[in-house]
């Protein structure tokens, strides 16, 4: 889908491209005109990449759209793989390694506690 103002009813347009480390790739979603309690993104892992380690004042969840990895959260590790779906409470470090030989996308979403 091309990226599009957003718009009542309609499509959520996406920012530009942020790249990370290892080719690590963020699009933040632009919910402008559109009133979401949440704000959204989406990010893709190669193979062999890792996350910083991100800890925050927000409840996330995670939606593993493709690929395979292990999740770090609150000292404890976790697999993932395509379909399954991780919750973050507030304050807890979290990151993710993409362990499979495709790419991981992930789709976040958090809100305000």
């Amino acid at each position: 889908m091309h990226d599009v103002r957003a718009r009542e009813g309609g499509p959520v347009a996406s920012l530009a491209e942020i790249s990370g480390p290892g080719g690590i790739v963020l699009r933040e979603h632009d919910p402008a005109g559109v009133p979401a309690p949440f704000s959204s993104s989406v990010f893709v892992l190669p193979p062999g990449t890792v996350t910083d380690v991100d800890i925050h004042d927000v409840l996330e969840t995670w939606f593993i759209g493709a690929g395979e990895g292990r999740v770090e959260y609150a000292g404890e590790t976790y697999p993932v793989r395509t379909g399954d779906s991780f919750h973050f409470a507030t304050r807890r470090p979290h990151r993710v390694h993409n362990t499979g030989t495709t790419p991981l996308t992930v789709f976040s979403v958090w809100w305000s506690a």
